[in-house]
């Protein structure tokens, strides 16, 4: 048994990004509203910001936006 002590490498090209809080938090999700309100998708706004959707989706709904549906095809009943 060795007496080494085994560390755990990091994810290769896992890089994070520091928390957004308070003031910054509330500029990017308004940011993110008007570019949202105005036609772009949340996948485009996360991939333009390199955030996740999760995190897009978060801060347009503590912007209080309304989110449009998922379009596509309706479903015939």
């Amino acid at each position: 048994m060795s007496t080494e002590v085994q560390r755990r490498s990091p994810r290769l090209g896992a890089t994070y990004r520091p928390r957004i809080k308070g003031a910054e938090r509330k500029a990017v999700a308004s940011s993110l509203g008007r570019d949202y309100e105005a036609g772009a998708t949340i996948r485009a706004l996360a991939a333009e910001r390199a955030m996740s959707f999760g995190t897009v989706r978060a801060l347009l709904l503590e912007a209080k936006v309304t989110l449009r549906g998922r379009g596509g095809r309706a479903a015939r009943g």
